[in-house]
């Protein structure tokens, strides 16, 4: 069984000059969509916040894509969920006045004949929601490696997650919801059946913090964290699909968004020369004409032991939850959890069973 007890004695307790439902430890996507789906159910909240650029949700490519891995096959829950991602994006652009959500649709190029004859036949096994078109024919960009064409999906696209986290962390600090700063650990007390962090008292205190080593009440779940780097090019391509095989290739604007690597061993957040490296070697099968490279980045990832987030609450101590592991599917999967994981909390309802904490003991 895995312990969480924190290596440190309990702090003497305070006078309490706040008091709120939740207090949020982080504001990435996943901490900014739980933070929402809360104030929409008008919780009383405070969202604690590190403000640094080298996060996940700040360095990732913002993807989300109903169709997924080298098979090509519906992503975990993609029923459920990518039906109405969009429309919960655009509900938050709305709130926010800002556009951060990009609607494009992916094309695959196939590989072989017997994939495309597959596709002709996967369209009509539940595929339909997601298939915009069949393509036997390359679609015609220039130096784009597609001669047998590709399947065109939609409900797909990408989230400009700079632009809504900026956005969204005005949105708290106007409501007076959001304070900067590294979260004390050894400052959060226990108190009957509330928390209690500094002057401020909760009902509870939920951890959002992506990559953490750190904190003393989670630090042992199975997290296996990994590094990616994307590379943006000026290559001259059209915008109007995002392409992947192998790679992906994300229109933005002037440059295409390229990605991404997987390391499990070198954790940093610097590009480093065989990343870099990777990533050329596979564009360089899909795509040979000429580029130029404008920017390099890396972000680590919070993924875990079997890539399905940790959703749910402390084995022992049940004021203490997470929101956490999202790996590379951040954007897509946040805005389904957090209302699953609220519904949880205040209706007693069940988190996604293989998306519960739980499962790890």
């Amino acid at each position: 069984m895995i312990s969480f007890e924190p290596p440190f004695e309990q702090c003497k307790s305070k006078v309490v000059k706040r008091k709120v439902d939740y207090i949020i430890v982080g504001q990435g996507i996943a901490g900014s969509w739980l933070a929402y789906e809360m104030i929409n159910r008008g919780k009383e909240i405070l969202v604690i916040n590190r403000e640094t650029e080298d996060t996940s949700s700040k360095k990732a490519a913002g993807l989300y894509n109903p169709i997924t891995g080298k098979k090509m096959i519906k992503t975990w829950l993609a029923d459920d969920i990518f039906l109405s991602l969009e429309s919960h994006y655009q509900e938050l652009e709305k709130l926010l006045k800002k556009k951060f959500l990009y609607q494009i649709p992916i094309y695959r190029p196939f590989n072989t004949v017997g994939e495309r004859n597959e596709w002709s036949v996967k369209i009509d096994e539940g595929y339909s929601n997601f298939v915009q078109e069949l393509k036997s024919k390359s679609i015609g960009y220039q130096h784009i490696q597609d001669e047998l064409g590709g399947i065109m999906l939609k409900k797909s696209g990408y989230v400009d997650l700079k632009t809504l986290l900026s956005a969204f962390r005005e949105y708290l600090i106007d409501k007076g919801v959001y304070t900067s700063g590294m979260f004390d650990y050894k400052a959060l007390e226990f108190v009957s059946d509330k928390v209690r962090y500094k002057e401020i008292e909760a009902e509870k205190a939920i951890f959002c913090e992506g990559v953490n080593q750190d904190n003393p009440f989670f630090k042992d779940l199975p997290f296996k964290p990994v590094r990616g780097e994307v590379i943006d090019i000026e290559c001259g391509l059209p915008e109007d699909y995002i392409i992947n095989r192998g790679v992906f290739m994300i229109p933005k604007g002037g440059y295409h968004t390229i990605g991404s690597t997987y390391d499990h061993k070198n954790l940093t957040f610097e590009p480093q020369p065989e990343g870099i490296s990777n990533l050329k070697r596979r564009l360089s099968k899909l795509f040979v004409g000429p580029y130029r490279i404008k920017n390099k980045r890396a972000g680590i990832r919070p993924a875990t032991f079997d890539r399905k987030p940790f959703i749910g609450l402390h084995q022992e101590k049940k004021t203490l939850g997470i929101f956490n592991g999202f790996g590379t599917k951040g954007v897509s999967l946040t805005p389904f959890f957090a209302a699953n994981f609220v519904d949880f909390l205040e209706k007693k309802t069940k988190i996604e069973t293989e998306a519960d904490v739980q499962r790890v003991y």
